[in-house]
């Protein structure tokens, strides 16, 4: 793996994160009402983190052949 395609898995999963809390915004009114338990995810940002490595793992799928050939093409 070359610097360059580390550098756009970060970005990517920059611009994921970014895209995510937007829409969780926009949708925030269909949110329904959560336990105690679950403002812990909140404290931690596990919301975030997650959404910053899905985009960084989807980034280096597509950069490999297999990955891209399977989510790419028909």
């Amino acid at each position: 793996m070359n610097t360059k395609t580390f550098y756009q898995a970060v970005l990517f999963g920059v611009v994921t994160v970014l895209l995510g809390l937007v829409l969780s915004m926009v949708f925030s009114s269909l949110k329904p009402e959560l336990a105690k338990e679950c403002e812990m995810w909140n404290k931690y940002y596990v919301f975030e983190v997650v959404l910053f490595f899905t985009g960084v793992v989807l980034r280096l799928l597509l950069e490999q052949p297999m990955g891209h050939k399977y989510l790419l093409e028909k």
